[in-house]
């Protein structure tokens, strides 16, 4: 029913458009600039959302995926989608902070602006980014008890991630903290995070969790992307326990991916899309969490694709970390991620 409805509202549109009643200046175009989409789950699930959108006829509009090869073509590719007209230009990734605040400033009124994942300190802008620490401190409570469980309940816990820096540390922070409320005992010499300074390259992802696998790591996070696969496979061959991140990773054929910490940008494109069409953007930061089901982590928050492997990811663990995950919604347990400089000494 909902797929002939849509198709309705299309062929209403679209006669609309034929009769005049409404001009073609009323359809709104909106470009989406961004990596380079491939697999990753963090923005194909901000396309799907605007093809689903497209699809139902919802709103009159047009968009257009445009991917940035280079750093260069980031400013390049906002700048153009200006000149071109495109009525909400949608920025998703850190990358394109700085060239949207660029544009932005120099052409106020010559589109609406929104980025995901990062702040755009622009009045003219609207900044969407997430607090990944309150799923991370959930993937932090079963990588604690699932370790105990082995016999190392003060690790070493391991973390293969895509970036250091302050910029990242929200998810080595929530992970942290969330090990350590199952062990006070555990402290920060007991965690070993390598980098692969890419989002793709599994290759040096697996290097670096068969490395920690050899230190004696019963859990590793796997924290950078496309590249987590690397991990997934060191996983298996290591026997050791992981987890995936953006969108659900656990598989049937490797019982040692036993949860994901989610975030779902799709849910954040359709909360833009309908602002966009509805009230226009209204520009600002806006910061989202468990509270507004836009992060989680699978089988605490969100039920997973497979079954669960109750084998390691017990009844006691999931109720443990639900538990927290209520804490967190309530706002009886607040995450502020400090520097990292001061929380590592």
């Amino acid at each position: 029913m909902k797929k002939y409805f849509g198709l309705l509202v299309c062929v209403f549109i679209g006669l609309l458009l034929v009769s005049g009643i409404v001009s073609a200046d009323d359809v709104q175009k909106v470009a989406i600039i961004l990596d380079p989409v491939g697999v990753n789950p963090f923005l194909t699930q901000v396309v799907d959302k605007f093809a689903e959108v497209k699809a139902a006829g919802t709103y009159p509009m047009e968009y257009s995926v445009i991917e940035c090869a280079d750093d260069t073509a980031w400013s390049e590719n906002i700048r153009a989608s200006v000149e071109e007209g495109y009525d909400l230009i949608l920025v998703v990734g850190w990358q394109g902070a700085d060239p949207l605040n660029e544009v932005a400033t120099q052409f106020p009124d010559k589109a609406q602006y929104v980025i995901i994942d990062t702040v755009c300190d622009n009045e003219n802008v609207k900044s969407y980014i997430f607090k990944p620490q309150e799923a991370a401190y959930l993937i932090g409570i079963i990588a604690g008890m699932v370790s105990a469980d082995a016999g190392k309940p003060e690790g070493p816990f391991g973390g293969v991630h895509a970036n250091p820096g302050q910029g990242s540390f929200e998810w080595r922070y929530g992970y942290m903290e969330g090990i350590k409320s199952v062990n006070p005992d555990v402290t920060n010499e007991n965690f070993i995070f390598n980098y692969t300074k890419s989002y793709t390259d599994a290759p040096t992802a697996k290097e670096l969790a068969l490395q920690q696998a050899a230190q004696g790591c019963v859990f590793i996070n796997a924290a950078s992307a496309v590249a987590d696969f690397g991990t997934f496979e060191a996983a298996l061959e290591k026997g050791f326990y992981t987890s995936g991140q953006d969108y659900d990773r656990t598989s049937p054929d490797n019982l040692n991916i036993i949860t994901t910490q989610v975030k779902y940008t799709g849910i954040v494109a359709g909360m833009i899309i309908d602002e966009f069409f509805s009230t226009g953007i209204q520009p600002g930061v806006v910061s989202l969490g468990l509270a507004e089901g836009v992060v989680g982590a699978t089988y605490i928050t969100d039920d997973g694709v497979n079954p669960r492997n109750t084998e390691v990811l017990t009844d006691e663990i999931v109720a443990r970390a639900r538990e927290a995950a209520d804490a967190i919604i309530s706002g009886e347990l607040v995450l502020e991620v400090p520097l990292e400089e001061d929380y590592m000494k």
